[in-house]
C-alpha cells in the first residue's frame, strides 16, 4: 500500500472516529447536519481509498464518478452547517438555506452520476507495476474543480465571519476548528489550483488532500473534547458589514496562479518546477527580509515562545486581551465565564473556576460542568491564600475529616489566587493540572497574580456602576413619588376642608352640592394619579382636543373658592370669550389648581388671589394668577426657581411648579414668574392659542 492510501486510509478512521463521537452527543440540528456532511466525506474517501487500489481503468472511472458526485453533493450538507454553527439562529439558518443547497448539489451529483465518466475524466494512468498513479481531466472535470474551490472559499468566508462575530471566551472555543478548517482548505484550495494549471490529480495530490482531512478531524476532535463545541450560541451584529477577507485572498491567490502558469508556459517549463522555484524564490526572500529586520525577528522570538515553550507569554498581548476580556462582559457571570475559560486556556489548565462574592456567590467554570461550587472548598482556599495573594500548591488538597471522604474531590486543584485582602475580598480564582505534564512556575505565579489584581479592579467597577445606576433609579422614582404626593397632598386637604365645614353645614342642599362635587372631583385625581402610578411616567401623557379655555380656567378656579373663602380670602377671575386651544384638559386643569392654591397659601387673610385669561400677541392665550402674599424671595428666584424639591413653604416639597412647568412646556408653552417689591406674585403661563373666529 503506497502513501497516498495510508494517508487516505487515516482520514478514513478519523472521520468513523468523529462521526462516533458526535452520534452520540445529542441531536441538535447543527450536530446532525454535522454527522452528515462527514458521512458524505467519509463515503467520498473510502471511494478514493479504492480508487487507489484499482488496477484496471473501467472500476477506475466507476469510483472517480463516485468521488466526483460525492464531493459534488457534500455543500448541501456543508455550506448550511457552516452558516449556521455556532450562531444563535441556527434553525432558522438551516430551514432557509438547506433545501437550495441541497437542490443544486444534488442536480450537481446527479450530473456526475449519469453522465458518462469520459466527460470529466481524459486519462487514466497507471506504473508499471500496475498500480493507480493519477488522473488526467477535461475541461469540464476542471469546472468540477473550480466549483470545489469556490466552495472551500465560502466555507472559509462563512466561518471567517462567525468567528469574528464571537467573544473573547467564544474563540477560545472555535480557534482548534477554526485552525483545522483553514488548514484543510488552504490544501484543497492548493491541490485544486494545480488541477486547474495542469490538469493532473495524482496520488501525490491524494495524500496532501488526506493530510489536511486529517488536520480537520484532529482539530474538530480535540475541540469536542475540551469544550462544549456545540452549545455556542454567537449573535451578529445587525448592521455590520461581513468581512471578505478569505475571498479577497482567494481572488489574490487565483490571480498569483494564472500569472505563474502563464509564464511557466511562455518559459517551457514544467509547472511543478516552475512553482517550486518562485516559491523558493520567495522563501529566500522571506529569509533575507527576516535576518534584517529587527521588528521581524522580534516578533519571530514572540510567536515560538506562544507556541512551542508554553512556560513563556507575550505579556503585552496577553495584557491587552486580558483587558478586552474583562470588558467585554455584558454581565457578572459572562465576564467570570470569560477570564476564567482564557485563563485556563492561555496557563494550559486543564479546569478551574472563578468565584466571587459579587451577586450571591456566583461562579465561572471551565473544563467541567457544575452548578455550584463546594463552599467549604471556597473557605480552604480563601483561608490559604490570606497570607499570599497567590499559591502554588506543593501537594493535593485533602478535605478534612473522615466524614467527608465521599464527598467533593479537591485534590484536582493546583494553584489559587485571592482577589483582594480582608473586607475588600471579591473572590478566589482555581486553577487545576497543567497540560502536557507541567509545572506552575514563578511566571506562571506573577502572571495570576496580575490578572487576578486586574479583576477584582473590574468587578469593583461593575459594583461601582450597578450601585450607581440603583441610585439613578432611586432617586427618578422618589422624584416620581413627589409629584404624587404633591397632588394627594392637594386633594386631602380639600377633602379635609370639606369635612370641617360638614360638622355645619351638613343639611344645607347648596353645602351638600359642593360637597358632591369635591368628592367627584378628588375622586377623579386619584384614579389620575392611580393611573400615572400605573404608566410610571412625568409628566403624564398629553393628549390634546380643541377645548374652550377660557371655561377650563374658570372652573379650575371656581374648584378653590371654598378653600379659599374658609382662609377668608377672595378668589377673583376673569376670562376673555372665546379662546379656544389644542390642549389636554386634565393636564392643564391641574396646572391651574396648582398654581391657585399655592396662591391662596402664600396669601395671608383678608388678601385677594386673582385669576385672568386674555390673548397676547393673536397666537397666544395668556393666563395669569395674582395674589397679594409677600412675593418670591429673591434668591429663590435667582437658584431655585423650577427646581425640585426646593420650595418655600415650611411643610412644601418643591414639586408643584417642577410639575406645572412639566406640563406648560409638554403643550409648546412657557411659563415664568414676576415677583413685585413690596409684596405680591404673578405665574404667567403661555400657551399657543387658535386663531380667533372671524380672523
Amino acid at each position: 500500500m503506497n502513501l497516498a492510501a495510508l494517508c487516505t486510509l487515516a482520514s478514513l478512521a478519523l472521520l468513523a472516529a468523529v462521526i462516533a463521537v458526535h452520534l452520540r452527543g445529542g441531536a441538535r440540528p447543527q450536530r446532525r447536519l454535522f454527522v452528515l456532511a462527514a458521512l458524505v466525506l467519509a463515503a467520498a474517501h473510502a471511494s478514493i481509498l479504492l480508487l487507489l487500489l484499482s488496477r484496471d481503468s473501467g472500476r477506475a472511472l466507476a469510483h472517480a464518478r463516485a468521488i466526483l458526485a460525492l464531493f459534488a453533493f457534500f455543500p448541501a450538507l456543508g455550506i448550511p452547517f457552516f452558516a449556521a454553527f455556532a450562531r444563535a439562529d441556527e434553525g432558522e439558518r438551516l430551514v432557509r438555506r438547506t433545501p437550495w443547497f441541497a437542490a443544486a448539489a444534488a442536480a450537481l451529483a446527479a450530473a456526475a452520476v449519469v453522465l458518462p465518466a469520459r466527460h470529466f475524466v481524459a486519462l487514466i494512468h497507471f506504473t508499471p507495476d500496475g498500480a493507480l498513479w493519477g488522473l488526467t481531466f477535461t475541461a469540464a472535470g476542471k469546472a468540477a474543480a473550480v466549483y470545489l474551490l469556490v466552495v472551500n472559499v465560502v466555507f472559509l468566508h462563512l466561518f471567517e465571519n462567525t468567528y469574528r462575530a464571537a467573544t473573547v471566551a467564544d474563540k477560545v472555543t472555535l480557534k482548534y476548528p477554526f485552525l483545522g478548517i483553514l488548514t484543510s482548505s488552504l490544501v484543497n484550495v492548493a491541490v485544486l489550483s494545480r488541477v486547474l494549471a495542469i490538469a493532473t490529480f495524482d496520488r501525490d495530490a491524494v495524500a496532501v488532500h488526506a493530510c489536511g482531512v486529517v488536520a480537520l478531524c484532529v482539530s474538530f476532535l480535540y475541540a469536542s473534547l475540551r469544550y462544549p463545541l456545540f452549545d455556542l450560541r454567537i449573535s451578529t451584529p445587525r448592521g455590520r458589514p461581513p468581512s471578505i477577507v478569505s475571498v479577497t485572498v482567494a481572488a489574490l491567490y487565483l490571480l498569483s496562479l494564472g500569472l505563474i502558469t502563464t509564464l511557466a508556459r511562455i518559459l517551457g517549463l514544467p509547472y511543478d518546477r516552475f512553482l517550486v522555484t518562485v516559491l523558493g524564490i520567495f522563501g529566500v526572500f522571506l529569509l533575507l527580509a527576516l535576518l534584517i529586520s529587527g521588528k521581524a525577528k522580534r516578533r519571530l522570538r514572540t510567536f515560538l515562545s506562544e507556541n512551542f515553550y508554553l512556560q513563556r507569554y507575550n505579556y503585552r498581548k496577553e495584557w491587552r486581551r486580558y483587558a478586552e476580556i474583562m470588558e467585554s462582559g455584558s454581565t457578572i457571570e459572562e465576564f467570570l465565564s470569560n477570564v476564567m475559560s482564557s485563563l485556563c486556556d492561555t496557563m494550559v489548565a486543564r479546569r478551574g473556576f472563578f468565584w466571587t462574592n459579587v451577586g450571591a456567590g456566583k461562579a465561572g467554570f471551565y473544563g467541567f460542568p457544575k452548578e455550584e461550587i463546594d463552599r467549604e472548598l471556597i473557605e480552604e482556599l480563601l483561608r490559604r491564600t490570606a497570607d499570599k495573594s497567590v499559591v502554588i500548591l506543593g501537594k493535593p488538597i485533602e478535605r478534612p475529616g473522615e466524614d467527608d471522604a465521599g464527598g467533593e474531590d479537591w485534590s484536582w486543584v493546583r494553584a489559587a489566587a485571592r482577589l483582594g485582602q480582608g473586607a475588600e475580598t471579591r473572590g478566589v480564582i482555581a486553577l487545576g493540572e497543567m497540560d502536557l505534564g507541567r509545572s506552575y512556575t514563578d511566571e506562571d505565579e506573577d502572571f495570576l497574580s496580575l490578572v487576578a489584581y486586574r479583576a477584582k479592579l473590574a468587578l469593583d467597577n461593575t459594583i461601582m456602576e450597578e450601585r450607581i445606576i440603583e441610585s439613578r433609579q432611586m432617586e427618578s422614582f422618589n422624584r416620581f413619588a413627589s409629584f404624587v404626593v404633591h397632588d394627594l397632598k392637594n386633594t386631602v386637604g380639600m377633602l379635609s376642608l370639606m369635612a370641617e365645614n360638614a360638622r355645619v353645614n351638613i343639611g344645607s342642599p347648596e353645602f351638600q352640592r359642593d360637597a358632591l362635587e369635591t368628592i367627584q372631583r378628588s375622586v377623579e385625581k386619584m384614579q389620575h394619579l392611580i393611573n400615572s402610578l400605573n404608566v410610571r411616567k412625568l409628566p403624564s401623557t398629553i393628549s390634546k382636543t380643541e377645548i374652550d379655555l377660557s371655561s377650563l380656567v374658570e372652573r379650575a378656579a371656581e374648584s378653590i373658592k371654598p378653600l379659599a373663602a374658609q382662609k377668608g380670602l377672595l378668589v377673583d377671575s376673569a376670562a376673555e370669550s372665546g379662546i379656544r386651544a389644542r390642549i389636554d384638559a386634565t393636564a392643564l386643569n391641574r396646572v391651574i389648581e396648582n398654581l391657585v392654591l399655592n396662591a391662596v397659601e402664600a396669601t395671608p387673610p383678608g388678601g385677594a388671589v386673582s385669576v385672568s385669561v386674555g390673548r397676547a400677541e393673536d397666537v397666544w392665550a395668556r393666563i395669569a394668577v395674582r395674589d397679594t402674599g409677600p412675593g418670591f424671595d429673591p434668591d429663590y428666584l435667582r437658584e431655585h426657581l423650577f427646581r425640585p424639591f426646593h420650595s418655600t413653604k415650611k411643610e412644601g416639597l418643591g414639586v408643584g411648579l417642577v410639575l406645572c412647568k412639566s406640563l406648560v412646556e409638554a403643550h409648546g408653552g412657557r411659563i415664568s414668574i414676576e415677583s413685585a417689591p413690596g409684596g405680591g406674585a404673578s405665574v404667567i403661563v403661555m400657551l399657543p392659542a387658535l386663531p380667533a373666529a372671524g380672523s
